[in-house]
């Protein structure tokens, strides 16, 4: 199959990060199936091409079932950017929605941008095979599960630097209404200036293969039972991810230990919000996590 990819739909706008104003600028109907469509030598499945003309593909980063990530320079700054590629079945009658929900989630993240935490967007477009691509800041840096695979798990002050940074994303995302839904190792990544949250405006997308984007050993009981992504079930996650991640023998101070098992709580609704899970760790600290 041939894919066709949009040029420019999105784009970045220069201005000053502000309450509920970011730096990227979405226009209404972004994500109208078909508009400014090029092709795409079809020998690449999931090869963006056609891209606007200062971003240049390096190399593709990585691959699943539904989605490709590759590393571009923006030959404009100098800047490496990702652009990731995601595949919705055609003639899916939920394609429709799932793509405006993108756009909205996007363009709500746009408040987010300068957060040290959330990897910005800065581009995203649609096209006729419903191939969806962004592109967003490229985090220099192992994700969690490369971390753990190299056996170099994250030891407790870790522990409690990436937890806040997770939550402080989450957080600022749940604020402006967007839900991550794939919080999971292969999601945090270890940045040189910090962790760094990244997949946002895709995390939830049923991308038609029967199982909406979740992560098992992450994933809170609710979502392997088939529910939705919640604010509570990011929560979860989080909590779930660095666990998962820490070192067996690191000793964890009681107050961050205490947070993490209430963030894991089976019942959705005893779980406490991202902002709350936030306050009770810097009250922890003020009592020297005890």
């Amino acid at each position: 199959m041939v894919t066709a990819v949009v040029t420019a739909v999105v784009t970045a706008a220069p201005c000053r990060p502000g309450p509920g104003r970011g730096r990227v600028r979405i226009p209404e109907g972004a994500m109208r199936r078909g508009s400014y469509v090029h092709g795409v030598d079809g020998s690449e499945p999931r090869r963006p091409g056609n891209l606007p003309p200062h971003l240049r593909l390096e190399r593709r980063l990585g691959a699943g079932s539904s989605a490709a990530v590759w590393a571009a320079r923006d030959r404009r700054s100098g800047r490496w950017v990702a652009v990731k590629v995601l595949e919705v079945p055609e003639g899916d009658r939920r394609a429709g929605a799932q793509l405006e929900r993108v756009e909205r989630e996007v363009r709500a993240l746009a408040r987010l941008d300068g957060h040290p935490a959330v990897a910005a967007i800065r581009a995203l477009g649609v096209d006729h095979h419903e191939t969806v691509w962004l592109v967003t800041d490229l985090v220099d840096g192992p994700n969690l599960a490369e971390r753990v695979r190299a056996g170099a798990g994250l030891d407790a002050e870790e522990c409690d630097r990436v937890f806040r940074a997770v939550l402080g994303a989450l957080a600022g995302a749940h604020a402006v209404g967007v839900v991550h839904g794939d919080v999971s190792p292969a999601n945090v990544v270890l940045g040189r200036s910090g962790p760094v949250l990244v997949d946002f405006g895709v995390g939830g997308l049923d991308l038609g293969r029967g199982d909406r984007a979740r992560t098992p050993v992450a994933a809170a009981p609710e979502r392997l039972r088939g529910g939705r992504p919640t604010a509570a079930s990011d929560v979860y996650s989080a909590a779930a991810t660095v666990r998962w991640a820490t070192q067996p023998d690191a000793v964890v101070v009681l107050g961050l230990e205490r947070v993490l098992q209430a963030c894991v709580d089976p019942l959705p609704a005893r779980r406490p919000t991202a902002a709350e899970a936030l306050a009770r760790l810097g009250s922890a600290v003020g009592r020297g996590g005890r």
